[in-house]
């Protein structure tokens, strides 16, 4: 019997039960346990708040479906649950000291879910015997990443690890983190690398790596190589390995790393893509090393199992690709070929995005937050630690924004040496329109909470408040304001969260979305406005404000945008409870399933209620590029499934306090 048989054998999934899932290591989250949760329509609910949970449970009584209710708590004490649902409840324990008794359980439980499969595949092919918390934190660290820091003894295998680490997606857990740290520091030829920077911030790395490459560069202008202990302005990167050259393009394509300027390069060395020449023939050079790579990337015929972060690296990379692609200048200097193959790179990643998220969807609204939020109603949440911490936060909502118009913002934030951006991501709520996915974003909760105003944001500023009261805080710690996009003066907007009294703001930016409905020059003319008014409003130096007035800002939005054509409007009359051009909602099960047929496999009949839609909404999301509107008609909508409407932008923007 595999692992995660056993844990799934204490549950019968088509049984109409109630199971108290006590899951102190997260194993309900491992792709080999959701992948059976999945396959049941089985959705995972827990006991933050207890109103969500009376709710889910009231209606999974009267639906009356031969499936299993489950309730995961991570302690047993945290099962404070209603008398009548405890009454009900069969309590089953999920413990990785079943699976792994040879590791230490304290290390393992920190680890993210799906590292515990290949983790148990390693224990069985090595049998390392009964080990310790440092025993354990040396075999996680070798056989699970992969690294051996007894063997990186230059600058150049140091480079290599941090690469690899944050460019490639390590998702390492703390405990681990610190472990490599110390380890690496028993090395004395590293004593001036400040590795407990480094090592955990990709950040702090990048921008490490960006000072170190003008330094590099600066070695072709004096014509003699620097190469001396960092930090203080000396060259330490070894860019001439060839190791840490395979990469370099790679991350100046995909924006990491910023071009230079300098007259020293000549058209045929390597480094000429880190280098500002002609603007237009460096966009050229960097959108078709990205058009190739993620072509590449693409080939086969479907991608099944990925998890959540290769849908969000996926949407960065596209959004940077397709950004290019819509810039005026560039797009006339696209040959039909390229054109052609673009296009057929989105179809392909949004069909894929698409099957995998009918899948997906129900595993992704109760992934835990770690580093960041899966979805964005588990943003408060993740809001609340950094408050807890006595850190000011304010949430700055782009109405709107997809990762193509993130591009425009995030090239301003990086023009400015006083502040420092974490990258992230997050997945909208379907179907991502701004009244369904914002009010999730600002009340924490999933829409059957709201269903009184499902179609409309007027009780957005209430739900705000009412999450953070709830938490403790009092009123005059809050404040929410939308439509800031009409105060130009920069002091007039600080003053918005100027209150000493202030520790948590909710700012809504609505731009974007204003002008995406009605935009006749489609995603070229969108994000030519956006890349103007971008600059006019001042937009870097306004969130520049709002971190110089000790505020942590969190960028991101309610839900992204696709550029689609009109298959043909359905002219129902008052039948569709709300009209968008990528979404319709019905009342009537019955109508939503004959307006899906006239449009066959362009659009799907999004199961809502399931995934916490409030009784008696039958949505129709468009899939690909397909919008309810006149045949042949280009606009720019949301409220469909494609990646770029449901995987939005999640940025911490801070001051940065590191001068390298």
């Amino acid at each position: 019997m595999s692992w995660h048989c056993k844990y799934l054998s204490k549950l019968d999934l088509l049984a109409n039960q109630v199971y108290l899932v006590n899951d102190p290591e997260q194993l309900c989250f491992t792709p080999a346990i959701t992948k059976a949760f999945d396959a049941h329509e089985i959705v995972i609910v827990e006991t933050d708040d207890l109103l969500a949970l009376r709710l889910q449970y009231e209606n999974w009584l009267e639906i009356n479906e031969q499936k299993a209710f489950l309730i995961r708590v991570s302690e047993p004490s945290e099962a404070n649950l209603p008398f009548d649902i405890h009454n009900a409840a069969i309590s089953v324990d999920f413990s990785i000291s079943d699976s792994l008794p040879d590791l230490d359980a304290s290390v393992v439980s920190h680890l993210p879910p799906e590292s515990i499969t290949p983790l148990i595949n390693a224990v069985h092919q090595y049998r390392p015997g009964k080990l310790g918390k440092t025993a354990t934190l040396s075999f996680v660290l070798r056989h699970l990443y992969k690294i051996a820091p007894e063997i990186i003894q230059t600058d150049a295998d140091l480079v290599r690890l941090l690469i690899r680490k944050h460019y490639l997606g390590n998702n390492m857990a703390n405990a681990v983190e610190k472990h490599l740290i110390e380890q690496l520091q028993l090395n004395k030829l590293f004593d001036a690398w400040d590795f407990n920077i480094l090592i955990p911030s990709r950040t702090a790395f990048f921008d490490f790596l960006q000072q170190q490459w003008t330094l590099y560069i600066q070695t072709f202008e004096q014509g003699k190589e620097i190469y001396e202990h960092w930090p203080t302005e000396k060259l330490i990167v070894p860019f001439d390995d060839q190791d840490i050259q395979v990469y370099v393009d790679n991350l100046f394509a995909d924006g990491l790393l910023r071009p230079i300027e300098t007259n020293s390069i000549v058209d045929d060395h390597w480094a000429k893509i880190g280098v500002v020449t002609d603007n237009e023939a460096s966009e050229i050079t960097r959108f078709e090393h990205l058009l190739s790579i993620l072509s590449h990337q693409f080939l086969g015929d479907s991608i099944k199992e990925v998890s959540f972060d290769f849908w969000g690296d996926k949407a960065f990379e596209l959004g940077m690709l397709n950004a290019l692609s819509y810039k005026p200048n560039i797009r006339e200097l696209l040959s039909d070929q390229q054109k052609t193959q673009l296009n057929a790179l989105n179809e392909k990643a949004d069909s894929y995005f698409e099957d995998w998220l009918e899948v997906k969807y129900s595993s992704l609204i109760n992934i835990p937050s770690s580093k960041h939020p899966a979805m964005l109603h588990k943003i408060p949440d993740w809001l609340h630690k950094r408050v807890e911490e006595k850190q000011k936060v304010c949430l700055v909502v782009m109405d709107g924004m997809g990762f193509q118009q993130w591009s425009i913002f995030r090239e301003e934030l990086n023009s400015l040496d006083s502040i420092s951006t974490e990258e992230y991501f997050s997945f909208a709520l379907v179907p991502t329109i701004t009244s369904i996915s914002r009010q999730a974003l600002f009340s924490g909760k999933l829409p059957f909470y709201y269903a009184d105003s499902l179609l409309t944001t007027v009780k957005e500023a209430k739900l705000w408040q009412s999450f953070w009261e709830d938490k403790g805080l009092k009123a005059q710690e809050v404040t929410y304001r939308k439509k800031v996009e009409n105060i130009e003066d920069n002091n007039e907007f600080c003053d918005l969260v100027a209150k000493p009294s202030l520790r948590i703001a909710g700012l809504v930016v609505n731009f974007v979305d204003e002008q995406m409905h009605g935009m006749r020059a489609g995603m070229v003319g969108l994000n030519s406005v956006v890349e103007t008014w971008c600059k006019t409003w001042d937009f870097k130096n306004k969130i520049k404000g709002l971190v110089d007035a000790g505020y942590e800002v969190i960028i991101t939005a309610d839900h992204g945008n696709q550029e689609a054509v009109g298959y043909g409007a359905l002219n129902q009359g008052v039948q569709a409870e709300t009209k968008g051009e990528r979404v319709r909602i019905y009342e009537s099960e019955v109508t939503a399933g004959s307006s899906a047929e006239k449009f066959g496999n362009s659009v799907l009949i999004w199961p809502g209620q399931k995934y916490g839609l409030p009784k008696g909404k039958y949505p129709i999301v468009s899939k690909g590029r397909h919008a309810f509107v006149k045949e042949g008609k280009k606009i720019v909508g949301h409220g469909g499934i494609s990646l770029h409407e449901v995987v939005v932008p999640l940025a911490v923007v801070k001051s940065t306090k590191i001068k390298w």
